[in-house]
């Protein structure tokens, strides 16, 4: 497996898998029994409550420089146990992502539950990225009641809006974490409220996944379900 670092404030795992096939054009349209976090208009391109691994999720154990996780999908859920090893002296966080999609202008819903009390670790929605993840965005909460936009390009992390509580989080629950993207503008929201807005973002992939992380010696288990992807028409 492949391994990438960032120079501050984490380093990132990546994972080699299969390219996303979803919204290829002449697919057949997905219908959704799930609440759609777009314009019932837009093509839906993923609708996961987890029943099975139809969509090709990287189940798999891992164990390299950064960290050691195990992922699988039980009872429904994409699960996936993980823990951040000692690599710098206690001051960073370990990345790993997991791939949903691909998609110009999306909006996009999934829900997310960190088994933890530690408050080091995360999880969120690396977006406008390639398969490299050369440079993106990522939204994220964390398990102290936070969330935060940032970018990674250059070898480096720069944050578009600091981290900040919203009383939309719950800890110790699942939260549902929705985003719209349409070109550079970005509208997030948790739980059914819009907690932010973000506006001219330049970045243009279109690789969509989502993100966990842990803080060295960290530990957490993330619980995700009802993902669901639509891309805007003809993005």
């Amino acid at each position: 497996v492949p391994t990438a670092t960032a120079s501050t404030p984490a380093t990132q795992t990546a994972n080699e898998t299969p390219d996303p096939e979803d919204g290829e054009e002449g697919a057949e349209p997905i219908e959704c029994e799930l609440d759609l976090p777009g314009d019932p208009d837009w093509p839906v391109l993923l609708c996961e409550s987890f029943e099975d691994n139809r969509n090709e999720w990287q189940v798999e154990s891992q164990d390299n420089p950064y960290a050691r996780y195990t992922s699988e999908i039980s009872d429904g859920q994409f699960r996936v146990d993980y823990t951040g090893k000692i690599f710098a002296e206690v001051s960073r966080s370990a990345l790993t992502w997991f791939d949903v999609g691909e998609a110009d202008d999306f909006a996009l819903t999934a829900s997310g539950l960190i088994d933890t009390r530690l408050v080091t670790t995360g999880w969120g929605v690396a977006f406008r990225t390639n398969e490299e993840m050369d440079s993106f965005f990522l939204f994220s909460i964390y398990n102290d009641g936070t969330y935060a936009l940032d970018i990674y390009e250059n070898n480096g992390w720069i944050p578009l809006i600091g981290r900040r509580p919203h009383n939309s989080i719950q800890l110790g629950q699942a939260n549902k974490v929705a985003i719209l993207a349409e070109g550079g503008d970005f509208t997030f929201r948790i739980n059914d409220q819009e907690v932010n807005r973000f506006e001219g973002g330049l970045l243009e992939g279109n690789v969509i996944r989502l993100v966990v992380t842990a803080g060295e010696g960290a530990s957490a288990l993330f619980v995700f379900d009802d993902v669901v992807l639509q891309s805007a028409p003809d993005s």
